[in-house]
Formats: C-alpha cells, structure tokens, sequence
C-alpha cells in the first residue's frame, strides 16, 4: 500500500506574509460606499474601501511610467501569486536589466530595502498626499543612493539583507519628516530596473494610500493598450458537501464550452445535487502581447429557474420562469436585482494573502490556482468580493425537484471596459440516498485514506461513499496505519495526539481560518513517512509538528545516514522531490514548523552546494567584483553564512537566485592588474553543507 501512499498529490497551505518579505505594519483600513466609475449595476449596490489621504488635499497626482522602455506588462494587479496576490504591476523590460527606472510622481525616499528573496532591491517613494509608489527586482540604485545604502552595509559588517526606513512609518503617522534625505521629482532617475529577489527582468511597480492599501494601479492613470476582450476557458462546478455530487460524481469537474454566434461562451447543461458552488478559469489580454492578466470586473447573474420547451411557464420560488428560449445569449446589463455575485479587482490589504487559498481554485488534477472563485466559502474575506450572495448554485442547494433548470449568466471586463459572457444552465439530479456512518468507510475499502478525495468537513472515497467528518475527534486503522483526526476551531488553540503517542500537531489561535478537521498518520513500511490531511489545508499560520522517530532511526543509521544531518523534508513522490522544513531532532523527536499539509520524510540533505565559472571582473555598481555561479536543489544558499573574501578583505555580497549567481564586490575598490588575487570562498546551503575553495586569480 506504500505504492499508493506516495502517489499521494498535495498541495502547500496558506501562511500570511507581506508580499515584500519585509516587517509589517498594524493597518487600519476603512469602507465607504461609493459610486463604481464602471459599474453596470446601480451604484448603491457595490462599495470599495475608501482611498484615504493626509491633510495635503491640493496635490493631485499624475502618475507617469516609472520606465520610458516598455508600456507593456507581463503581470496585473490582482494575479496569483504563490502565496498572496499580487499587489502590483508587473512591467516588461523584455529580458533586460539596467533600464533607468523614474519616480513616478514627486516625493522622497522613504525606504530602502534589500533582500534576497521577494522583492530584492525595492524603493519607496512617498508623495505630497501620503501615497507611496513602489519600486521593486531593481538592480541598483541611483550612484548616491546606491553609496548611501552601501556605506551602512558596510558599517554593520558587509549585510547583505538591509531594511532602512526614512520616514515610510512616520509619515503614516505623523505625516512627512521635515528634511528627508532624498527628495525626488516626477520624472527623475531613481534606480535601475533587473531582477532581484525573484522572478526574470521586469519592474514591479505599486501603488499603496497611506494605510499600506496596495491599489490598483491602472486605476490611477498607469494604462496600457488594450482592445483585447477576456477569455472564459473553462467553468468548474464543485460538490460542497458529503451529498453533493455534479454529474454523478464527488469530486470537482471542468467543463468547456462552445462559441454562440454572438462571440458568448456557452457552457450548456451540468447536471448537479446538493450544495455546490462554481468558478471560472479567466484570462484577460493585450495588444501587442502574449501575456495572460487578470480580469478587473466580473458579474454572475442568475436569471432563475427554466423550462423545458413545451411546457407550460408558471411562477417558482417568486421569479417568473421563463421559456428556454428566452434564455439565448443576450447583451443583459447585470443589475442589483439578479447579481448575486460581482467582484472588482481594485486594492488590497497584505494581510489578505492567506484569502488567495480561497479566491483562487485549483482545477481537477492540477495544482495551479488557475479558477476563480464566484461563491462565498467559511474563511477570511475576500478583499476583492463586492457583492456575495448565497442561493441555488452559489453555494447552496439548486433545487429538491429532479429535473429543474436554472440559468446563469457571466459578464467579465478587463479596465478598458472589453467585455466577454458566458451561458450555462444547472439541473438538478436526483437527490442522493444517506451517506455511509463516518469511518465504516475505511473498512469498506482497500484504497489508501491518502488517496481519498479529503475536503475540511466531509470525505469521499468514489462516487458511492462519502461521510461528513465527525465533529469529535476520530481515529482508525487502516493498512497497518493508525490515522487519527481532530476537530479545530480556529478561534482556539488545539493539540492533536496520536493514539500510540508518537505524534502531536500543537496549533495556536487563529492558524486556520475555517473550522476543519485535521488529520495525521504515519508509515515505515519503505522510508519514514509523516502525512498531514485535508489537502490543501486552510490555513493562515505555521502549526508544530512533533513526531517521534527513535526507533527508525537505526534502520537509516545502517544506510549511511548521520542523525546530525537528518532534518524534515517536504517529500514529492511524483518528481522524487525534497524541500527541507525548518526542524530539529532531539532525543529521538523530530520538531518541525509546518507551513502546509502534505507528506513528510526524515532525510538528510548530504550533497554540498557545487561552484562553477568563478570570474573577476567590473561590476554594475563600478569597480572590480567577484563573480560565481552556485546550484543548490533542496536546502536552499544560507546567505548569512556564505561569504567571499579578496586578499583577506571582507565585501558586500550580492545574490541573483535567478540566475544563480554570487557577486563580491567592496564600494570603491578597482584591482590593480598587476595585483594577484587571493579569493577564498565558502559557499553553505541550509543542511549546512560547505562548499570551500582558495585561488589565485588576477584581473584580465
């Protein structure tokens, strides 16, 4: 049964970050309601959080592109991203660093920052009225802030990783520091554009109001060519609860449509019983680009129940039912009376991340959150939810007559006001019999419990059996494995113990965001495996994980293995993959911060970071530097530890984790062609295994 353990898919749960990697800030954030410049709908119907300003009501800002190279982007406000959503605009330098980058309006440089993940190199420009742009995967700063930023590395000891705030928190709070340091105008070079931090070369470029409200920025005058419509790939129906079932079956299912004569989608009939809930794989685009954004505005309507042709209309549930005729691709404006969802993609808060987990679907078979969600679920609010109601096929019930229809209408739009539709109709099935007794399932079954289709209230193993998870906690044995469950409030704390003791799941207050059940078993029929159920799990902090593994610890004793060196790791067996978790062992229990649901192994990362196509030459920010190239697969380059030396000398070291890359560099020192150079390196990934070397080399 091990053979079906590892074929167990996962996907990583949601841990709340700040999209910068940076120290966040308590935000208090407002709502007012106000009327939508692109609405269809009547302006009382749908609110936006008001975009706060300081006391500076005269300054009116016109925003300019931060770059004179490109007006096109490779990534929209909104997108998503692998644990937040995107709070900026991602635009194209088409796979080039050094462009001059620009202040896009008038100001000072709040904050610099540096990291080597994130955003990498990122500058903060506060104007008159208290917003902040942001400037982000820069590869240098301008030559007096790039000294500015450099000498304070150097006075704390050659950083590599530096936050420095001049005046970002003030002026939140008290409004702009007197004499800031750097005083900017519209349209003045600020930095150059690359790709620090993570991704290819772009500038990601935002907009925050002065509760570090991340806005979106083409409403604010940053706009793109654009006649390009967006394009509804697919819709998704998926089974809510133990009795729910689309097409016959329990698990989530795509369909694809057709193309109306009138340029709509129409997805046809989806035949459904019980709670449900739908999403929508949408795309938007531009001219002159192959990039796929995401949308701005979406409407889904329910236009009620139908019948068949043929039969006589009546009146059901208050609607007028109509003929199926009527029901033909049209150009319905959506109003408040049969919009039952409406979502616009304008701002958002970082402390909304952990919603993407929600918002954002993966479709059946895939890990990519590629299907947006147009129902409400238990959770964090959605930022981008501007009206969310409940009723037949969002999120509740269709019908309790076999055979009743009823129609939906999507309308999308992209900030250009390009619109798209699409057409599809629900129809009841016949209602499900009782579900199975909680946990005679797993004696009814041979399928591994790790392969069953877990949800965070219900369970099935195929279209026939289901059970809603029990409220009090659960165990089982099943294959020789003890498999155990808890029931978690998330406005409390929990601990989860295994029946035999070996494994305790200890979670604070607030580290999931629905009420669930959690569960955990453990194997060593072929490596030791720790397995953490639903998949994904909902969750919104890092929980502790103990587990008991003295007595495998012989067996890998015998296969090599130095118990210093074993760690947890996050295990794939699809691609036979390991990503190490922090953990440590002690006394024979391995003790972990869990970020996610999934399987876990005890390894040990032995291979030692490999260094290649060690250079001298001149550097972008002037001067001699040090250039290598490093490859590392499961721990990942511990930065602090890692160094470069020149004939003894400490320096700045700079990272590029996309092009795997280590630059040495010391501000002001150029190498005398006729100096040898002595250079030590040592190169320590996050298993703590070292890669040292000493050479001579001179300059070319």
């Amino acid at each position: 049964m091990m053979r079906n353990v590892l074929g167990f898919v996962f996907c990583v749960g949601a841990m709340l970050i700040s999209s910068s990697g940076f120290a966040k800030t308590e935000i208090v954030s407002k709502t007012v309601t106000v009327t939508s410049p692109k609405s269809f709908a009547h302006p009382a119907t749908f609110s936006h959080p008001a975009l706060a300003t300081t006391e500076d009501t005269t300054f009116a800002p016109d925003y300019r592109w931060p770059v004179d190279i490109s007006r096109h982007l490779s990534g929209t406000f909104g997108e998503t991203r692998s644990a937040h959503f995107h709070s900026g605009l991602d635009i194209k330098t088409w796979g080039r660093e050094g462009y001059p980058v620009f202040a896009s309006e008038q100001g000072y440089i709040s904050r610099i920052a540096i990291s080597a993940v994130g955003y990498g190199k990122v500058l903060y420009v506060t104007h008159p009225n208290g917003y902040t742009s942001v400037y982000a995967h820069l590869q240098r700063f301008r030559p007096d802030i790039q000294a500015f930023i450099d000498s304070i590395r150097v006075a704390r000891g050659f950083l590599f990783e530096i936050d420095l705030d001049l005046g970002y928190a003030e002026n939140r709070i008290n409004g702009a520091p007197n004499n800031p340091r750097f005083q900017v105008n519209r349209g003045e070079r600020i930095a150059f554009s690359g790709s620090s931090g993570i991704g290819p070369p772009h500038l990601h470029f935002e907009i925050r109001n002065p509760e570090e409200r991340a806005l979106n920025a083409l409403e604010y005058g940053i706009a793109v060519k654009d006649r390009v419509p967006p394009t509804i790939r697919s819709l998704m129906v998926l089974p809510l609860s133990a009795r729910s079932r689309v097409e016959g079956r329990t698990s989530k299912q795509a369909f694809r449509g057709t193309t109306t004569d009138g340029g709509a989608t129409d997805f046809g009939v989806v035949q459904v019983d019980g709670p449900i809930g739908v999403a929508f794989d949408i795309f938007d685009g531009a001219d002159e680009v192959t990039n796929k954004y995401a949308f701005y505005e979406a409407w889904l309507i329910d236009h009620g129940l139908i019948y068949e042709q043929g039969v006589e209309q009546g009146v059901e549930q208050g609607r007028d039912a109509k003929p199926e005729t009527d029901h033909k691709p049209g150009n319905h404006t959506p109003t408040d009376a049969d919009t039952v969802f409406y979502q616009r993609i304008d701002a958002v808060d970082f402390e909304d991340g952990g919603a993407m987990f929600f918002d954002r679907l993966a479709g059946p078979g895939n890990r990519r959150r590629s299907y947006q969600a147009f129902f409400t679920q238990e959770g964090p609010s959605i930022p981008f939810y501007k009206q969310a109601t409940k009723g037949p096929g969002v999120g509740e019930s269709l019908s309790s007559n076999a055979g009743d229809q009823r129609s939906f209408e999507l309308v999308v739009k992209d900030y250009n006001g390009n619109t798209s539709r699409a057409f599809y109709r629900l129809k009841q099935q016949q209602s499900q019999p009782p579900n199975t007794d909680p946990f005679q399932l797993a004696q009814q079954s041979s399928l591994h419990p790790s392969d069953w289709n877990w949800q965070t209230n219900w369970v099935s193993i195929n279209d026939s059996n289901t059970s809603e998870l029990p409220h009090a906690n659960t165990q089982w044995i099943q294959h020789h494995q003890l498999f155990t469950m808890i029931r978690l409030n998330p406005d409390q704390p929990a601990m989860l113990k295994s029946h035999d003791q070996r494994i305790r799941l200890l979670a604070e207050a607030g580290s999931f965001s629905d009420t669930l059940s959690v569960g955990v078993f453990h194997d060593n029929s072929e490596r030791p495996i720790l397995g953490i159920l639903p998949l994904p799990l909902p969750q919104q902090k890092p929980f502790t994980i103990e587990w008991f593994v003295g007595d495998y610890l012989p067996a890998l004793d015998s296969l090599g293995y130095d118990q210093e060196s074993l760690a947890l790791f996050k295990f794939d067996p699809e691609e036979n993959s390991f990503s190490r978790v922090s953990s440590q062992l002690r006394g024979g229990t391995m003790r972990a911060s869990i970020s996610g649901s999934g399987l876990f192994t005890l390894w040990a990362d032995t291979l030692a970071p490999r260094v290649s196509n060690l250079k001298v030459g001149p550097t972008v920010f002037g001067g001699t530097g040090v250039h290598l190239n490093f490859s590392e697969e499961h721990s990942g380059i511990d930065t602090r530890a890692s160094f470069i030396r020149v004939n003894g000398k400490e320096g700045i070291i700079e990272y590029d984790y996309e092009e795997d890359h280590m630059l040495y560099y010391l501000p002001g020192w150029t190498a005398d062609p006729s100096e040898p150079l002595l250079i030590e390196y040592e190169v320590v990934d996050g298993s703590g295994n070292r890669t040292a070397r000493r050479i001579e080399r001179s300059v070319p």
